[in-house]
């Protein structure tokens, strides 16, 4: 509908008949055909569409500026009005209200023009391009006899005045047209709940607002957001459109939108809108209703698609609108053993036909084929063989032949009276017989050549598992004999420990798959072969477990992360599905200048040009410098280079490692992520945790090095001498005032468990020990210590004579009737200072007997920490 604006100040003839009803004089009015143009060398009428315009920045410069009237206004028909520096225009205040003067300025930034109002042009005021109109060069004369239009309709209105007087409610609504912003609303709620004269009414309202949107597009969107807008509403050449093009799309797709089925057809000589437009108002009501329904239905099959996913359609919708990380543990789990399930599928139609098809030779037909029995001496076992009438041709032979092995059998003319296809059960025989009568089922046979193959492989792992733990105990035999006195030799042998335990798991792992492959349980380990296999599972487990790692890391923006104790925790941790989430697949990945240097040398070798060549264009194809071969034809062009490559010389060793774990899953059948996923779930209650070293050999190994002054750990053997003078009873209470890393305690507690044992230790570095054999322990210095105690037993520091200040201590601590029994160095008792002098005089006051130990008593195999000091035991019983 075309709007007009109207002057309610001018007088109209009135009618003959007053009388004549207002939609009649409405009709009148608006069929009025559009002003004149007031300045035609000024206003520029075009023959199309506003969007198809020429762009008007053509026309502007510093003294000229334009405004396009996309309506036929009161200046004329829709036109594009070109203003100029020093015309004549009318500037509209207010839509009654405007005044006439000269334009002496133009802003294009701000797209506004300033006009004067005096002779003197020196002021003015500045207006939107918008509210300014050319002024005519002669002004039409108003009517002066007649009656205004508002008593006409004043007295029209008092003449069909209903009862009750006139109500906001009978007001007749004015036309505004339908804006983009409206149809936003209705597009991001995708809001079908429209009666269906909502529908009708709403579509109309946008094709005659067609030309309002298109200025509305126009004036309200930079061109960059109108290209987002229509490539988002489905125009994928929306990025190359010109900003017109892009807002002719965003209203072919508002139309559109109107479609119940989505698609329109057109022929031609027709255009796209118009089947539209007819396509739409052909809708019936009921048809609409249907519709509706149909939607309603949908939208709440994707509502439940969205709450709770069961199949791979209902994972798209959802992941499309949530994204993957949306995904619970479980869902996860679902996705990927729907996918997983569907690649099986695919791969088992792939596989070996289930049927047999009847024999294609015709000249079997006249063929007599018989069945006899044989006897398999190798195999032990019965045989059924076929034997033929007559002689047949290579071709048919052949065919025979291929039939025959499809069936489980095979041909032998070993013995001239069994030459024949031989089979293994009878029934399979006459399988093959048959096939002269129509198809044979194999499906069975299918079936148990898998369980063989399985049976097969269970068997080979055992094996495996059997012979990895018999070289880890061996290993862990010989690490035990093994010298590691220094720090050096303790970490060597902490690594082959290590490894040992690690086998020790991975045999376990193998076991149970094993297990599960005898027995027909497993579902995506089902193609597991070698330890290998399950070695590559384990390395994609654990640097998934670090992904997650460092996604806690990223996410709680700790850059210290990675050496925070919160690391220690999450790796100590046993693997779990959460995991599973972060593993990734091993897709082949190479530095871009590693392979091109691999390249660059087979280009000139004879043998793998071809391969280089064709390599070289896949790698100018994949961007960044660390290339990722995803797809698997690339991965077989890589495969194919590096085998010609090694054929020429060119170590590939470093590229055969990236191929590797790739090549490890595909022979296991694991072809894909989801897969991946869904076998290491399957893999994760059957791969047994590593053991690791005991925490107290740990503990130790870690002491082996390190600056202890004093610290020489009493040795087996003089400990078990200690426990015989000291003749514990299991009333007494024990105290070790020096425990070192604990020796003594722990000899203690096995020989007279039920005696109240102390320890004391003054050097805190030694608490880790402590505490991983369970001894509790106070950390103080003895010659502070006063306890009283019925046994002391005791290896004090020899340095500087300590020793003889803890025996004298130690007696001090003892109750009546106690014993003191320590070892202490042979210095004491031959040097001739002074305090050594005193303390042989008070040992043999108080009767003290010391026993002189072998000289290599603290050099022993069994030393954690040899010395070649001499050494004695001394006994004091305290009256």
């Amino acid at each position: 509908m075309q709007q007009r604006t109207f002057d309610f100040d001018v007088v109209i003839k009135p009618p003959e008949k007053l009388q004549q009803k207002e939609p009649e004089l409405v009709a009148e009015v608006t069929s009025l055909p559009p002003p004149p143009l007031v300045r035609p060398d000024r206003q520029i009428v075009y023959e199309c569409e506003h969007s198809e315009w020429p762009e008007p920045a053509e026309l502007h410069d510093q003294v000229t500026i334009t405004v396009d009237r996309i309506r036929d206004d009161i200046d004329g028909p829709a036109h594009r009005f070109v203003i100029r520096r020093g015309d004549t225009v009318e500037a509209h205040l207010s839509p009654n209200r405007f005044h006439t003067g000269q334009v002496i300025g133009i802003s294009h930034a701000r797209n506004e023009v300033r006009v004067a109002w005096d002779d003197t042009l020196q002021n003015g005021e500045w207006f939107n391009v918008g509210a300014i109109y050319p002024a005519p060069e002669t002004k039409p004369n108003r009517l002066t006899n007649g009656i205004p239009l508002s008593e006409i309709i004043t007295e029209l209105n008092s003449e069909h005045q209903p009862d009750g007087g006139w109500h906001e409610a009978d007001r007749v609504p004015h036309e505004v047209p339908y804006t983009f912003a409206e149809f936003k609303e209705i597009w991001k709620t995708r809001d079908r709940d429209l009666t269906y004269q909502e529908y009708q009414t709403t579509f109309e309202r946008i094709v005659e607002s067609e030309e309002a949107i298109h200025s509305e597009l126009g004036s309200t969107y930079k061109a960059p957001q109108l290209k987002a807008i229509a490539h988002n509403l489905g125009d994928f050449s929306a990025r190359s459109n010109t900003k017109a093009a892009n807002a002719k799309s965003i209203y072919r797709k508002m139309l559109s939108f109107f479609l119940l089925d989505g698609s329109v057809s057109f022929g031609m000589g027709e255009s796209y809108t118009a089947a539209v437009k007819a396509k739409v108002r052909g809708v019936t009501e009921e048809a609409y209703e249907a519709h509706h329904k149909e939607f309603a239905e949908k939208e709440a099959e994707r509502k439940e698609a969205l709450a709770n996913p069961q199949t791979l359609y209902d994972f798209q919708r959802f992941i499309e609108a949530k994204g993957e990380a949306a995904l619970t543990g479980e869902q996860m789990a679902l996705w990927d053993a729907l996918h997983a399930d569907l690649a099986r599928e695919r791969r088992a139609a792939s596989g070996p036909a289930a049927t047999v098809t009847q024999f294609e030779s015709e000249e079997l037909g006249q063929v007599e084929f018989t069945i006899k029995q044989g006897y398999h001496e190798k195999r032990e076992c019965p045989l059924w063989i076929v034997q033929l009438g007559s002689r047949v041709t290579a071709p048919t032979f052949k065919e025979l032949k291929t039939k025959a092995t499809m069936l489980g059998g095979w041909y032998s003319s070993f013995k001239k009276s069994d030459a024949g296809f031989q089979f293994l059960s009878e029934e399979s025989a006459n399988k093959f017989t048959k096939l002269l009568e129509g198809d044979a089922d194999r499906q069975e046979i299918l079936v148990g050549r898998k369980e063989r193959k399985d049976q097969t492989a269970a068997e080979r792992l055992h094996e495996l598992a059997d012979n990895l733990l018999a070289r880890a105990e061996e290993t862990l035999a010989a690490s035990e004999a093994s010298l590691q006195n220094t720090a050096r030799r303790a970490d060597i042998q902490a690594g082959v420990r290590g490894k040992a335990y690690a086998d020790q798991a991975l045999a376990r792992s193998l076991h149970s798959v094993a297990n599960v492959l005898s027995t027909g349980a497993a579902k995506y380990l089902d193609g597991i072969r070698h330890k290998t296999h399950l070695e590559t599972l384990d390395t994609v487990l654990s640097l998934a477990k670090w992904a997650r790692i460092r996604a806690i890391r990223k996410a709680e923006n700790d850059h210290e992360y990675g050496y925070g104790l919160r690391v220690q925790e999450e790796e100590e941790k046993p693997y779990s599905e959460e995991d599973i989430r972060f593993a990734e697949y091993p897709y082949p990945s190479i530095y871009r200048r590693h392979l091109e240097e691999a390249i660059g040398y087979c280009l000139v070798k004879n043998g793998c040009k071809q391969a280089a060549a064709k390599l070289a264009k896949t790698v100018r194809r994949l961007p960044g410098e660390f290339l990722e071969f995803i797809h698997s034809h690339d991965i077989e062009q890589l495969t194919d280079f590096l085998s010609r490559a090694k054929s020429v010389g060119f170590d590939t060793t470093w590229l055969d490692e990236r191929l590797e774990k790739h090549h490890r899953l595909q022979r296991a059948h694991i072809d894909d992520l989801h897969t991946l996923r869904a076998a290491l779930r399957e893999y994760l209650p059957h791969k047994a945790s590593t053991r690791g070293d005991d925490p107290i050999r740990v503990a130790e190994r870690e002491l082996i090095g390190k600056d202890l002054p004093g610290f020489f750990p009493t040795p087996r053997a003089v400990i078990e001498q200690m426990l015989d003078y000291a003749q514990i009873q299991p009333q007494h209470t024990v105290l070790e005032p020096s425990c070192g890393k604990g020796d003594i305690v722990e000899a203690l507690r096995q020989t007279i468990p039920a005696a109240q044992i102390s320890a004391l230790e003054k050097n805190r570095t030694l608490a880790e020990v402590l505490a991983a054999k369970a001894i509790e322990v106070e950390f103080t210095d003895f010659l502070e210590h006063n306890r009283q105690y019925d046994r002391i037993v005791q290896n004090p520091p020899f340095e500087s004579g300590q020793d003889i200040d803890h025996v004298r201590h130690a007696l001090a601590c003892l109750t009546p009737g106690g014993r003191l029994v320590s070892v202490m160095c042979e210095g004491p008792f031959f040097r001739n200072d002074t305090k050594s002098t005193e303390f042989r005089a008070w040992l043999h006051e108080i009767a003290g007997e010391s026993y002189e130990l072998p000289a290599d008593a603290f050099r022993a195999t069994d030393a954690f920490r040899q010395t070649g000091v001499k050494t004695r035991i001394v006994v004091i019983d305290k009256d």
